[in-house]
């Protein structure tokens, strides 16, 4: 009689596998699958569009920078301050437009050419007023007001910038400058009061000599047109000698030769007259009485 054997006996018996915990690992796995699954695509999208624009940044920037270069190397090249000033009115947002318009009214003032002058100054000044070289077009203006004999104007710009710039390097040469325009005008205290001003109050500035130099021949002018008027010597026909007669400043000297002939005319006239006073003791007696019988 066989004995029934059990299966479990017969059958090798297979250990059960513990179950494995999940761990931190896999939990950020399936996060960023999930992430990726859901923005993955959009995300990639916008990293191209984004490397696309820094590219296009790049060739912007490379080309902007290859303008620049080729505006410099027109500055240099240019001859004339036409040139200058047209190359200011290509392209007035160029980093070289402001330096290429200054240059071309410095030019414009060197040679004496004060209207085109003045205008470019007064252009730059409109067009960038908070530029660093915006100080020297002011003072620029000034400058060709003066030389175009604006005395009144000259005098205001200058007074203006020196009162709005008490800091500037320019201020010294705009009192100077204020100070020459009032003495053309003939306002000599109002001339000498700028420069001595100046003086008291920047003992120690460079520009001390320049000012006491101008205070000087300030003084000159001021006793030349102060001093009474020059005589000269001219002949009275009617009282048979000469005398001295006043002249204007502003009258013109006479001409050397006029001067001589009148000279000339003078002397012998003065040794008539001379003899006439030797021969009146003659007439009375004197000296020459016995002349008369001698003949």
């Amino acid at each position: 009689m066989d004995e029934k054997i059990p299966n479990d006996v017969n059958e090798p018996q297979v250990p059960e596998q513990a179950p494995v915990a999940p761990t931190h690992e896999n939990d950020d796995a399936q996060r960023f699958s999930k992430w990726m699954a859901e923005y993955g695509r959009p995300a990639l999208i916008g990293l191209a569009v984004a490397v696309v624009a820094l590219l296009g940044l790049q060739v912007w920037r490379g080309q902007k920078e290859s303008k620049a270069a080729a505006a410099v190397q027109a500055l240099f090249q240019s001859n004339s301050p036409e040139e200058l000033q047209q190359l200011a009115s290509a392209d007035p947002e160029a980093p070289t437009a402001p330096m290429a318009l200054a240059s071309a009214a410095a030019e414009f003032y060197a040679q004496n050419r004060y209207d085109e002058a003045q205008a470019a100054y007064q252009r730059f000044l409109s067009l960038y007023p908070a530029h660093m070289l915006a100080p020297d077009a002011a003072v620029g203006v000034a400058a060709s007001l003066e030389a175009l004999d604006q005395f009144e104007e000259a005098a205001a710009s200058y007074e203006a910038f020196a009162q709005a710039n008490p800091a500037s390097a320019l201020r010294p040469q705009a009192v100077f400058g204020a100070a020459r325009c009032l003495e053309q005008l003939g306002k000599f205290a109002e001339a000498r009061a700028l420069y001595e001003d100046f003086i008291a109050a920047n003992p120690e500035s460079d520009a001390l000599p320049q000012a006491e130099s101008g205070l000087l021949f300030l003084k000159k002018a001021e006793r030349a047109r102060n001093a009474p008027a020059p005589q000269v010597a001219v002949f009275d026909s009617s009282r048979d000698e000469v005398v001295a007669e006043d002249v204007a400043i502003d009258e013109a000297a006479p001409a050397p030769a006029e001067d001589k002939a009148a000279k000339d005319e003078a002397a012998p006239k003065k040794k008539k007259s001379s003899k006439k006073n030797k021969a009146a003791p003659t007439e009375s007696g004197g000296e020459g009485a016995g002349e008369p019988a001698a003949e």
